[in-house]
């Protein structure tokens, strides 16, 4: 009786010592890498040993309960523990939940770790993508999987052409593989043709990773380029026409000057006209300083109830003075439209949208203002009946800058516009802009009737000096 007690004691301290082994490995595998996982699995397995060794001596009881414990941390259940008896295997007992322990910790301090890692690879902007030596992807993160528009079930141990369809992108990572030298390049990716910049790399130490490929989508980029490219050529256009326009009227008067008769008339009309351009130099100047401190949230916002039908008629009167063949019709109600706004911003936004509106109008056309209280909100709209513009140009109407109107046959660099836009922000609400096919286009603002505070992350300073 005894001699099968102790042989089947040893059996399952055998079994038990296998299956610590196993478990080690598993667990070593999935979190920490071969190299770690080997040991510890020896460890598991040595504790597992002490099992054969202790249980020769101990009851089939202890030696069931430690068993059980080895099966069923081996199914992932980190979280079992032995119940520790006064026998003579309580050592062991203790020691497994010890070892048990130590692991559970060891493998959530590497999951805690893998899953921060992955919350960073997500959060970038840049596609990263992980490859093995056959081209095979093991790892993308949520950039690559949206910039390449494939699931990572559908990438994931396949090779990389068939989610990238692009054999530039391939070849990039062959020559990784053949030269282990960094390679970059800029390629036009997709049926969007977006210019994508990649770099990937050779990686050493990283097991089945070889290559990692980074993506950049410059989309962004060109486009801040482009932007920076149109202020360039607006500047030097606004810059350059008054300028001239000053020393051809300089160099009149001083030619005049030196006739000994001279019409006094003439002299005047040519120093008017230097002075007009030099206010307009001025302007274009003010206007850029201007919209920096918006721009720059150096703002401050005094609000204070108003009544927006005062501020449009104000401005209407205001528009009218610089520009009095465009009539300017106001349809607005008859009772207050009360609003809780810094009057001297939205002033400059109702005097930049009707300035705006009569410029791109044509001769004899109606610009229309309405002006309402919807709700929690006030809207002002102002029409034009101007050619209208471009579907392509619409979305960048707002830009700093920009400038739809391609001949300049209108003055301006494409400020007025931003600087709307950063205003109503600034108060928290929206501005939009609708031009249909058959012309005309309406710039549509809305603002809270109460005001909420600064839409500024850098707190506001200073635009109550900038002038109205």
């Amino acid at each position: 009786m005894t001699g099968r007690i102790t042989g089947r004691a040893a059996l399952a301290s055998s079994a038990a010592a296998l299956v610590a082994f196993l478990i080690g490995l598993w667990i070593g595998n999935a979190a920490l890498g071969q190299p770690a996982a080997l040991a510890v699995a020896l460890a598991i397995a040595l504790a597992g040993g002490v099992a054969g060794y202790v249980a020769l001596r101990s009851s089939d009881r202890s030696i069931g309960s430690v068993s059980r414990a080895a099966e069923a941390i081996g199914e992932g259940d980190l979280r079992y523990r032995v119940e520790v008896s006064s026998s003579a295997t309580r050592e062991l007992e203790s020691a497994f939940n010890t070892m048990a322990h130590r692991v559970q910790e060891l493998l959530a301090a590497t999951v805690a770790e893998q899953s921060r890692l992955e919350a960073v690879f997500n959060a970038t902007a840049d596609g990263f993508i992980a490859l093995t030596s056959d081209t095979s992807v093991c790892y993308l993160n949520a950039a690559a999987r949206a910039l390449l528009k494939v699931d990572a079930a559908e990438a994931l141990h396949r090779p990389f052409i068939e989610s990238a369809r692009d054999y530039e992108l391939d070849e990039i990572v062959r020559d990784v593989l053949r030269t282990a030298a960094m390679q970059t390049r800029v390629v036009t990716y997709g049926p969007d043709r977006l210019p994508v910049r990649a770099v990937a790399m050779p990686i050493s130490g990283g097991g089945d990773w070889a290559v990692l490929l980074v993506l950049n989508d410059l989309t962004e980029v060109q486009r801040l380029d482009q932007v920076r490219r149109d202020f360039l050529s607006n500047v030097s256009h606004e810059l350059r026409t008054p300028l001239a326009s000053v020393r051809a009227m300089v160099e009149t008067i001083g030619e005049l000057s030196l006739k000994e008769a001279h019409p006094r008339d003439a002299i005047g009309e040519f120093v008017r006209r230097s002075l007009t351009q030099v206010d307009r130099l001025a302007s274009l100047v003010d206007e850029l300083l201007d919209l920096s401190r918006i721009e720059s949230g150096a703002i401050e916002l005094n609000p204070e109830e108003v009544d927006l039908l005062t501020i449009v008629g104000e401005a209407a009167d205001a528009i009218r003075g610089a520009h009095r063949s465009r009539p300017i019709q106001l349809d607005l109600p008859g009772d207050p439209v009360l609003v809780e706004c810094d009057k001297k911003s939205v002033m400059r936004i109702a005097c930049n949208l009707l300035d705006n509106a009569v410029k791109y109008s044509t001769d004899g056309a109606t610009v229309r203002v309405e002006a309402r209280t919807e709700g929690d909100v006030v809207l002002l709209a102002v029409h034009d009946e101007g050619p209208g513009i471009a579907p392509e140009d619409l979305p960048r109407v707002f830009e700093r800058f920009y400038k739809a109107d391609a001949s300049r046959s209108n003055e301006g660099v494409g400020l007025g516009l931003a600087i709307v836009k950063h205003l109503v922000r600034a108060h928290r609400g929206t501005v939009v802009a609708d031009s249909p096919p058959s012309g005309g286009t309406t710039f549509t603002v809305r603002l809270p009737r109460r005001f909420l505070g600064v839409a500024s992350e850098r707190g506001a300073r200073g635009i109550a000096n900038l002038p109205a």
